[in-house]
């Protein structure tokens, strides 16, 4: 049961350090990942020669906080488990 505690609680810090680096934009992280879908999107128009998709994302830099602010919160709670877990022992 040790194992399995120290891998939730790794798991549970490393999903919220990603979340808070979405959702507080730390290094403009937000803003990169929103950007670097809108480039996906340009390269994929130019394969597929389909005009819909030059259209920048309706899902812009809010739509990666509101994901990191839902996965801090889990990663927390997963971390919190696995420490649980842990100490249980």
């Amino acid at each position: 049961m040790t194992s399995a505690g120290i891998l939730l609680l790794t798991l549970g810090l490393a999903g919220s350090a990603w979340g808070a680096m979405f959702l507080f934009n730390f290094r403009r992280a937000a803003n990169k990942a929103a950007e670097r879908r809108n480039a996906v999107r340009a390269v994929t128009a130019a394969r597929t020669v389909d005009l819909g998709l030059t259209q920048p994302s309706m899902f812009g830099a809010w739509f990666f906080r509101l994901v990191g602010g839902i996965v801090l919160p889990a990663g927390l709670f997963l971390a919190f488990v696995g420490l649980a877990l842990t100490v249980a022992e």
